[in-house]
């Protein structure tokens, strides 16, 4: 734990500041702040694209990036932000939300362009990106590897322990019977792949969203006269020392990137999979979904377990002050946000927290199976190791369930939530990295699509106008052979 504690300090330090907030702050000014000018043109995206043979529909793709973010980090991500950086820490969850739907949007864009069709599926990941895109294959093992054993090792610890605990908490359900239960509908739905994990996606995803959207209205129209200061609060708290809650700036700030990151995934290279295996005719359009994924995220659901809990002042901080008596004495977490809830609906809130956190976490850990598997197939590709993959991929679902299991039965819940910030911490760094080099073709691929769009057009990629080296040109063409054709 002392080693783990040491290694999260250095990859979340500042440097972790300068390669994701500087990142985010270049890449949207290089796309205009998209995000901003063309906000409504985001959200249309997420319905653009029809599923194949080959690859899922964007609204399907976005619905398991979305089972990927909301997820732990939105609930007793967000708690911990408080208790360890105070209310400030969420003003800077909301910048770099903003800065890193740029990040997201480039990263997705890449992992369209650069993609491949492995065993009829469409296969993308950050691995991909940087072999084919860079040119660097040593660096794509890197990578692979990386983001690979941490989404399948260490990822799914916070999220199967959260839900555990919160059962525990709400019921006092043993630890290994959740445990159990995670595994074996776990298992059942990873065995179907891709396809089926979109399904389950779609149809979860959108129903614990509004749910929890409007269990925050309730709490926010019971407290409404405490608005407009907690606000203030925020802001007041995110640039100067308070003398209350107390806290230095540089712990606010480093609190909000690092679980504003969390949340979101962005730089993380883990929305790539699923946004490679949409059949999308132009990259920038699943990247302007994913992007939209990223606002919804961590402006929109994450800003609501912060309403929650400050507007019921249920919650503590690391320099000692103690909100409601429900709370004293807790580190952060889940008890925060279940404290809230029952602030207001006593009994219920409780076990409206453990359902949406069973319902965030769950889909969390089935979208962390998917990033594993594409991201280490990446090591066994070709036609001639179909046999080494379906092994693999066996072997890959028996450890992951077996972890999952573990993890569930922990009982210190901050060892597992430190193996997570571990992975997510090494990752970003060697994926966002990566983007930095690459960038430039996803700033070609957008000023593409908007001469496109302002000519009147629905945007394809066409290899043959606009080509990049490694592109699989011939996928591409069959992708958009139609509308080629019909623009000779």
């Amino acid at each position: 734990m002392a080693l783990v504690g040491k290694l999260n300090d250095f990859f979340w330090g500042i440097g972790m500041l300068i390669i994701i907030g500087g990142g985010g702050i270049w890449f949207s000014i290089k796309l205009g702040f998209f995000q901003i000018t063309h906000h409504g043109e985001m959200w249309k995206r997420i319905f653009s694209g029809g599923k194949s043979e080959s690859g899922i529909s964007t609204f399907a793709s976005f619905c398991t990036t979305m089972a990927m973010r909301i997820g732990t980090g939105n609930v007793a991500g967000v708690a911990v932000a408080i208790y360890r950086g105070g209310p400030g820490a969420i003003f800077w969850m909301w910048v770099i939300g903003i800065t890193n739907a740029a990040v997201n949007f480039v990263e997705c864009t890449l992992g369209q362009l650069y993609k491949r069709k492995i065993d009829g599926e469409y296969r993308g990941s950050g691995a991909m990106c940087a072999e084919y895109g860079w040119g660097q294959k040593w660096y794509g093992t890197i990578l692979s590897l990386a983001l690979g054993l941490g989404a399948a090792l260490f990822m799914p610890a916070a999220a199967t322990n959260t839900i555990t605990k919160a059962f525990e908490n709400a019921a006092g359900i043993p630890l290994w019977v959740s445990s159990l239960v995670i595994a074996v509908i776990l298992g059942a739905i990873i065995i179907g792949g891709i396809k089926r994990i979109g399904d389950f996606a779609s149809a979860v995803v959108p129903f614990m969203t509004v749910a929890y959207l409007l269990f925050t209205i309730v709490i926010v129209i019971a407290n409404i006269s405490k608005l407009p200061g907690v606000i203030g609060m925020i802001f007041q708290c995110a640039f100067t020392k308070n003398a209350v809650f107390g806290g230095a700036l540089g712990t606010v700030i480093r609190q909000g990137v690092q679980r504003g990151t969390f949340s979101s995934a962005s730089g993380m290279g883990e929305a790539v999979p699923a946004a490679s295996a949409t059949e999308t005719s132009h990259p920038v359009k699943q990247g302007l979904a994913n992007a939209a994924g990223v606002f919804l995220d961590t402006i929109v659901v994450c800003s609501c377990t912060a309403f929650m809990v400050l507007l019921t002042n249920c919650f503590n901080t690391t320099t000692g002050y103690q909100g409601a008596a429900a709370v004293a004495g807790l580190e952060g977490g889940v008890e925060f946000v279940q404290a809230a809830c029952n602030s207001v609906i006593a009994g219920f809130g409780q076990w409206f927290v453990a359902v949406m956190l069973l319902l965030f976490s769950f889909t969390c850990i089935v979208s962390y199976y998917y990033e594993a598997e594409t991201s280490l197939l990446y090591l066994l590709q070709g036609d001639d190791k179909a046999k080494q993959r379906k092994i693999f991929e066996i072997s890959l679902k028996v450890v992951m369930l077996v972890l999952v299991f573990y993890y569930g039965i922990l009982k210190e819940g901050n060892w597992a939530w430190d193996l997570s910030d571990l992975a997510l911490g090494a990752v970003t760094w060697f994926q966002t990295i990566m983007l930095w080099f690459l960038a430039p073709k996803a700033f070609a691929l957008y000023k593409d699509y908007r001469q496109q769009m302002d000519a009147g057009k629905d945007p394809y990629y066409n290899p043959d106008k606009l080509s990049f080296p490694g592109v699989d040109n011939d996928l591409w063409r069959e992708i958009n052979k139609d509308r080629i054709a019909a623009d000779k």
